[in-house]
């Protein structure tokens, strides 16, 4: 079945009173999105039907507040069909590429571009692939969009987290239109069904931007709640759930952000914060119960502390969904890259499908740098600096000036300064989730074989560095080369690069980025850079610093924090293992998250009374893993009790 859409009148959906915020400053005026008058308002731009097996309408939301421009590279932006990541082992085309495409042709019903459908074309900026910061998409289950739900009962808001859409509460595994789930997965339905079946009418939102600033995604939340409460005339509120990431937009949304104060008056990031918290509605008494599901609110320094997340990134295809996360390096040496040796043509790397492709795979390259962020820090008044352009620094350690995409190598979550001299970044809402950890989860010694099946870097990043650094095809009794750092300090080298950099040591000593020498004249090179957690808390406008001292408004009737405590079934999902004290200790989180981050209902409930809190607020964790949470029965059931018993 084709999709089939209608565009509605230009006319505003409801209106409010209009915001009380005047246009920013002029320096950080730029950093918005264009608007004379911004109200607290929203308009349906028009409306997508998508196939029959699929959701039963999709609507294309307006905001008319203030927005942060968002800003996109390869790996945020909307996949079309024809762009999700394929191979012949991952056959993802077939089961996602039908979802994505109906995101691409929602957004598209404001930008009426071509582009959307055509092979090989590519779409403008901004366009249906990446849609300006006051787009979202309101989705709506099948029985909810023909009103066969029980329209009387309160409805439910979902808000996903980075790198997902609203697809993952429909097919958590992909759909390909016969209701096959990618590789065989049992689980083919989401929480949108499984409420449904139980008489509730269901929507989920849409991002355009699965990184974005998380005060614009307040706007969105606020404007769906509003939406779906014109939609269900006589129902006063709304149950709103938010996943991951998604927490920190419905916190800020529920915190009252127009009222945060603390922040710097001289600080550019912080100055810009203000500005952004000020444009967020004011919290008006529209949500029955939110439930915040594994979610940040006390930050998260994942990819900080662990090298392989970094290396995964920067060595995978900008589709693939492993690959689409952000990095806290600014460069990194190419002989950490995961390929050896030339490219051929008979075999394709999966894993050195992006800016290393083709590095790292001998030793005239190793130590060449990959320039992920031409960033060098930040000026006196907390401005981001630059001393060069990102191809000038790649193209300057050998990179061809044809081969430079500034969509490929913006890759660092710090971003950089374009070529127009304008700081971009496509990771705002990951700068502003950026939290130092290691005050309760210091960062271990993990360096005995004990922990080498345990540890993700121990098991994957720290073999692989060694490996190719001692590798010597010429005198197998020599090595070639070594790490010089302790495996802590290498950790904690994103946190501090200057402070504990970290170093290899190699017999090929003629590069360039030789800082010197050993007794054995081998060339010491630093492996990894960055700016720090420091600079990344800041230019995340101290978000989470804000948030902690805030709880969530005392008019809400119920929370409901509900968070996993293990790994959950798949051993692959352990990307979180420093809060373990042994090999079979506790994870203590989820396996993404530190449970401190998750379990955080003291943080959301700080100024209620202690009767509010106990009539009103509940925590609970279950055996499941961060990326299980969303999409499995028995946690569904758990939230279906709970609003069942609000009925």
């Amino acid at each position: 079945m084709t999709p089939t859409w209608k565009l509605s009148l230009p006319t505003l959906a409801l209106l409010y009173a209009p915001l009380a915020t005047a246009a920013p400053p002029a320096d950080l005026a730029p950093y918005f999105d264009t608007n004379a008058a911004p109200a607290n308002t929203y308009r349906v731009v028009g409306t997508l039907t998508p196939p029959s097996w699929s959701w039963g309408q999709i609507e294309l939301l307006e905001g008319q507040q203030l927005f942060r421009g968002e800003y996109y590279n390869r790996r945020t932006e909307k996949l079309r069909s024809q762009d999700t990541f394929q191979s012949s082992d991952y056959p993802l085309r077939t089961y996602y590429g039908s979802l994505n495409q109906q995101l691409v042709d929602a957004f598209n019903l404001y930008y009426q571009n071509s582009c959307a459908t055509a092979a090989g074309s590519t779409c403008p900026v901004p366009g249906p692939t990446r849609p300006e910061a006051r787009f979202a998409l309101l989705h709506k289950g099948r029985k909810t969009a023909a009103r066969t739900c029980n329209v009387n009962l309160t409805p439910t808001l979902l808000v996903h987290g980075a790198i997902q859409d609203a697809n993952v509460w429909l097919f958590p595994n992909g759909n390909d239109g016969t209701g096959s789930a990618y590789g065989g997965a049992a689980q083919v339905t989401g929480f949108v069904q499984d409420l449904e079946a139980k008489n509730r009418c269901v929507y989920a939102l849409t991002f355009g931007n699965f990184h974005g600033d998380n005060f614009n995604q307040a706007i969105h939340v606020s404007n769906a709640v509003k939406r779906i409460k014109a939609l269900h005339a006589g129902v006063a509120r709304v149950d709103v759930v938010a996943w991951s990431k998604g927490v920190l937009s419905v916190d800020a949304w529920l915190t009252n952000a127009p009222t945060w104060t603390g922040f710097s008056t001289t600080r550019f990031f912080e100055r810009l914060a203000a500005e952004q918290a000020k444009a967020v509605p004011a919290y008006d008494d529209s949500v029955r119960s939110y439930v915040a599901l594994s979610g940040p609110h006390k930050g998260i320094d994942l990819n900080f502390r662990h090298p392989i997340h970094t290396l995964t990134i920067a060595s995978t295809s900008y589709n693939a969904p492993v690959g689409r996360g952000p990095m806290p390096w600014t460069y990194f040496s190419a002989f950490q890259c995961v390929t050896w040796g030339t490219d051929v043509p008979w075999y394709n790397n999966p894993y050195a499908e992006s800016v290393c492709e083709g590095a790292g795979g001998t030793w005239l390259d190793y130590f060449r740098r990959i320039y992920v962020s031409n960033l060098t820090g930040l000026d006196s008044t907390g401005k981001p600096v630059s001393s060069s352009t990102l191809q000038a620094l790649n193209v300057n350690q050998g990179l061809s000036s044809s081969a430079f995409s500034f969509d490929e190598y913006n890759l660092s979550l710090f971003g950089s300064v374009n070529d127009s001299g304008k700081y971009v970044s496509a990771y705002v809402g990951q700068l502003q989730t950026a939290d130092d950890l290691r005050g309760t989860y210091p960062i271990p010694d993990r360096s005995s074989s004990t922990w080498s099946s345990v540890d993700p870097d121990e098991s994957r990043y720290f073999s692989w560095v060694s490996q190719k650094l001692v590798y010597n095809p010429y005198n197998i009794y020599v090595a070639a080369g070594y790490l010089d750092s302790t495996h802590p300090q290498c950790k904690t080298t994103a946190y501090d690069p200057a402070g504990s950099p970290c170093f290899a040591y190699h017999a090929y000593n003629t590069n360039q980025n030789r800082e010197g020498y050993d007794s054995l004249n081998y060339g010491k090179y630093r492996i990894i850079n960055g700016l720090g957690m420091a600079a990344a808390k800041e230019m995340g406008g101290k978000f989470i610093t804000r948030l902690s001292e805030r709880g969530l408004d005392s008019r809400l009737p119920s929370l409901y924090v509900l968070y996993g405590n293990s790994y959950g079934a798949s051993t692959d999902a352990r990307y979180e293992t420093d809060g373990m004290t042994c090999t079979t200790c506790s994870v203590r989180g989820d396996g993404v998250l530190f449970e401190a981050s998750i379990a955080a209902v003291d943080q959301l409930t700080q100024g209620w009374t202690t009767t509010k809190k106990s009539a009103s607020a509940k925590q609970e964790g279950m055996a499941y893993g961060h990326l299980e949470m969303g999409v499995t029965p028995a946690v569904w059931n758990k939230m279906s009790a709970h609003f069942g018993s609000l009925d």
